[in-house]
């Protein structure tokens, strides 16, 4: 029980497993806790920096995985919330030791859930590279102003447009949760100046 547990935290995100069961989260990751009576969210959906996803309330001060959720919402056990995850995600995953399709497919999903990941990753660091570009670009290229006539470098031009997409691309997944890596961006910056 305890590997199709592992094997279920790792393919069931909390937003995916929220969204199946009937809630949708705000920007910040935030939805009313259904677990007590409350008029704003307060259970907090969250996956940290090595990939683990859960869930805590800062009302009742409820929390862990993905299963506790569903035992939680359900009124069931441990065992029931596995096989109901189990089924409502449609996983294959059985009580007995995993068959080699099992593990093979559990492999193939782990692999392209690692793929992502990494092009997650590399989109992430590309959009800091261009956000601190642009800044600087537009800090050290100010249109110049001789004689009446305004001069305005391209490279200029191209950064006051370009900077509030970038920001608001970073913005976006900044309030989805991925603020891991803005953190790890914020510290290189400090080192580097």
């Amino acid at each position: 029980m305890n590997q199709t547990a592992e094997v279920i935290k790792r393919l069931v995100p909390m937003d995916r497993a929220v969204r199946v069961y009937g809630f949708t989260p705000n920007r910040g990751g935030y939805i009313p806790c259904p677990f007590h009576r409350e008029k704003t969210a307060s259970l907090k959906i969250y996956t940290s920096c090595d990939g683990h996803s859960g869930w805590h309330c800062f009302g009742c001060r409820r929390g862990g995985s993905v299963i506790d959720f569903v035992m939680e919402l359900f009124g069931i056990n441990y065992r029931q919330a596995v096989l109901r995850i189990n089924q409502d995600f449609s996983l294959g995953l059985t009580d007995k030791r995993a068959g080699r399709s099992q593990l093979s497919e559990a492999a193939r999903r782990a692999r392209k859930e690692r793929r992502e990941a990494e092009k997650r990753e590399k989109e992430w660091w590309e959009m800091i590279r261009l956000l601190w570009y642009y800044r600087d670009v537009v800090q050290f290229a100010q249109p110049v102003q001789e004689d009446g006539i305004v001069w305005i470098h391209p490279l200029y031009a191209e950064a006051v447009k370009r900077l509030p997409e970038v920001e608001y691309w970073l913005d976006e997944r900044f309030q989805e949760g991925d603020r891991c890596h803005w953190n790890q961006s914020q510290n290189s910056a400090k080192m580097t100046s």
